[in-house]
């Protein structure tokens, strides 16, 4: 589950055309809602309408992404405000609560858009440099995306409009 960043797209882009093994091919900009999620083959009409009851009562949520913040092996900008997208987020977890956010990996599993992961150490100053001038952006979340991965990669198996709009 996702939310797309379509004005994010030119970031990814701008780090995929210099570091290309810094991004990953198959889904565009997005703010990462839950993942994983369920399997493919198990996402049925109940799976999505669960989806669907997450965001109908949202209006869209206009957020800005105006730095970068680096982990360890990740580069990433956060949502300003953070607070209505990390809500959406925690109510997922809490309708799934067997489905961990990143399998339980980490333990700040916080809304993000990742511009890179698994840049090498050496070039994590030189993608921040890349994409700090291209920022702020400001933009609105306004539908959900069901992905599932099967063997033709990544796709999208629904997309939810928030219900507010």
């Amino acid at each position: 589950m996702v939310l797309p960043v379509p004005a994010a797209d030119p970031l990814l882009a701008a780090v995929a055309a210099r570091y290309p093994h810094a991004v990953r091919e198959g889904l565009p900009a997005h703010l990462t809602v839950l993942y994983p999620f369920v399997p493919a083959d198990e996402l049925d009409a109940s799976v999505i309408q669960a989806c669907a009851q997450i965001v109908r009562a949202i209006a869209p949520i206009t957020v800005r992404f105006t730095r970068c913040r680096v982990k360890p092996g990740l580069i990433y900008l956060p949502p300003e405000p953070a607070d209505q997208v990390q809500r959406l987020l925690e109510e997922a977890w809490a309708r799934w609560p067997a489905l961990l956010p990143y399998g339980g990996k980490y333990a700040d599993a916080s809304a993000h858009v990742s511009v890179a992961l698994g840049a090498l150490a050496e070039d994590q100053d030189a993608i921040v440099g890349l994409v700090e001038p291209l920022l702020p952006i400001t933009t609105q979340l306004s539908e959900l995306h069901v992905a599932a991965l099967d063997e033709d990669g990544w796709g999208i198996r629904s997309r939810l409009p928030f219900g507010g709009r």
